[in-house]
């Protein structure tokens, strides 16, 4: 009966406010919006659920001026998975991928029909670049995919790589980085290459506004790239209303509140590192370290990763993502969210509290996977 419940809500995608369920599957800063911001928008409520936003050109400068770019440079979409279609339909047709990745990319490619070209790192999560590069040559890929830091692993490629890269593969129609979770990053001082879009031609930069801004709701992301002419044809790509009222006014507020969108960041980052704390006192986990929100967790005994998140999900309410499906990551892994510290202490009680139904007697060393 819980498989059937987990089953049915994985299937859902969302909209867990009516299920009585913690969700710890889902990424997003617990922190931000502010309650004054969040109030300004319920004031404005009824005129803005009457009114037409405005149209993308406005919207997309309402960003652009934010992060220091044009509206001619970034095209706002009704969250980073519209533009994720829109790009991978225009400019891709071998991608190449480092798995574990975030699968939406690699399914979008399959349902259009592309060839996607799987990289299994040699050094399981850490990428090495050069061996990268080789794959990409070696498959003949017109274009290739980085996240950073990776999802679902929190594992981070620095800058310098990715500059490395972006030198050796000018030759690419598209070098697509994701950059949705940067902002939690603390690896180095200035992480986004939003800056060098002006230098690389084949290079997009997608980033989803829900990670970060904690908006999940209300659907915002960019696409941002120094070539014109890819940015006018994915402006095209996108309904003339497809972000709504809602969405224009954070963008329109966003600007008034950067101070306290850094100490979210900040608080984040916290709540994170204190989350694996938690996780590595549970006897049967081994969390990776991330620089991201969340936190990959091999299962060293007791449990499969199924098991473990309906064991989770029976005894707590509890909702954690099984990764045991993933491409590059055939084993028992679950992926935990970073949500408030308050939050995180009930899912690491809840850990702990299920230890009793590992398996008994006492436990060999198991090397780290």
């Amino acid at each position: 009966m819980q498989s059937q419940e987990i089953n049915h809500l994985s299937s859902l995608y969302g909209g867990y406010w009516t299920h009585n369920v913690l969700d710890f599957c889902y990424m997003t800063n617990r922190y931000f919006p502010p309650d004054r911001m969040i109030e300004d928008m319920k004031t404005r409520l009824p005129e803005l659920l009457g009114s037409y936003p405005s149209t993308n050109w406005y919207l997309s400068s309402l960003l652009a001026e934010q992060v220091g770019l044009t509206h001619n440079e970034l095209v706002v979409g009704n969250g980073a998975s519209e533009l994720i279609n829109a790009v991978v339909s225009r400019y891709v047709n071998r991608l190449a991928v480092p798995v574990p990745t975030f699968e939406e990319f690699v399914n979008r490619a399959k349902i259009l029909g592309r060839e996607v070209c799987s990289f299994k790192p040699s050094q399981r999560f850490d990428l090495d670049i050069d061996e990268f590069i080789d794959h990409v040559k070696r498959t003949d890929s017109d274009s290739a995919l980085l996240i950073r830091p990776n999802n679902p692993t929190g594992s981070y490629l620095p800058k310098s790589d990715l500059v490395h890269f972006l030198d050796r593969m000018r030759s690419l129609n598209l070098v697509l980085v994701d950059e949705s979770f940067l902002d939690f990053v603390d690896a180095e001082p200035e992480p986004s290459v939003l800056d060098l879009i002006g230098d690389y031609p084949n290079l997009l930069i997608l980033k989803s506004l829900s990670k970060n801004c904690g908006i999940p709701g209300i659907r915002l992301g960019y696409a941002a790239t120094g070539n014109e002419e890819r940015l006018a044809e994915l402006r095209k790509d996108v309904p003339i209303w497809s972000v709504n009222s809602l969405a224009q006014f954070f963008l329109e507020e966003m600007g008034n509140y950067k101070q306290e969108y850094k100490e979210s960041c900040r608080q984040v980052r916290a709540a994170t590192r204190n989350l694996v704390r938690g996780l590595e006192s549970v006897p049967y986990l081994y969390p990776y370290p991330t620089q991201g929100n969340f936190v990959l967790c091999w299962i060293a005994y007791g449990f499969t990763g199924r098991e473990l998140t309906e064991r989770l999900f029976e005894d707590s309410r509890i909702l954690i993502n099984d990764c045991g499906s993933k491409e590059g990551l055939e084993d028992n892994f679950i992926r935990i969210a970073c949500r408030t510290e308050e939050d995180n202490g009930r899912l690491v009680d809840a850990l702990m509290r299920i230890s009793k139904f590992t398996k008994a007697g006492k436990i060999e060393p198991v090397e780290v996977r």
